[in-house]
């Protein structure tokens, strides 16, 4: 079964290979890459975007959860949170 999503025409297999490289190269980025992290959730948001198989959904999210993950730390930089809560410094 095909179907069209962004302008092509994808089967459920061609979404599975889609879903397992994302699965191999979120394993490996970090937010210090070459490749923007907006880049990987364009590509996300695509997915997650076209008709999935339950499983498949799943495994997106999973995704989506990891890439979030990622920048959360980043996040609380440009917040000014500390990652470690200041202790009193003793004379």
């Amino acid at each position: 079964m095909q179907y069209t999503t962004w302008k092509t025409k994808m089967s459920y297999q061609d979404l599975d290979r889609d879903i397992a490289h994302l699965e191999l190269v979120l394993g490996l980025i970090s937010t210090t890459d070459r490749i923007p992290l907006s880049y990987w959730h364009g590509k996300l948001q695509r997915l997650a975007n076209s008709q999935l198989m339950p499983a498949q959904r799943t495994r997106v999210e999973r995704l989506e959860s990891q890439l979030r993950a990622l920048e959360e730390p980043d996040d609380m930089a440009r917040a000014g949170t500390p990652v470690r809560p200041a202790t009193a410094a003793s004379h």
